[in-house]
């Protein structure tokens, strides 16, 4: 697959402490090209049973990903629930809604 459909931004978040040791959440962002894949019904309704709730499949490169659990997509943050890294090339993250994005 050459074509990519759309963009996402990983997150990365980093802790760094200041001169009198306290303690703030720094974000790194990245842009890159990815595959939306909806969710299937029978997987949403599997994993709402647990508790999670998909918004997304994403499928980008393996390079491209470096393990952030924090995604931008359509101007929403979402969390990263599972990385699926069986392929060769690819990589899938599937999306829930991040922590404290709710109302």
């Amino acid at each position: 697959m050459s074509m990519w459909a759309a963009s996402c931004v990983l997150i990365s978040q980093r802790i760094e402490r200041d001169e009198f040791g306290v303690e703030s959440v720094s974000e790194v962002l990245r842009k890159v090209a990815c595959n939306v894949f909806s969710v299937s019904d029978a997987a949403y309704y599997a994993a709402a049973t647990v508790g999670i709730h998909p918004e997304a499949v994403l499928q980008l490169r393996k390079a491209a990903y470096k393990g952030e659990r924090l995604v931008e997509l359509d101007g929403r943050r979402l969390s990263v629930e599972r990385v699926d890294r069986s392929s060769a090339d690819f990589v899938r993250l599937t999306l829930s809604e991040a922590v404290g994005d709710r109302g």
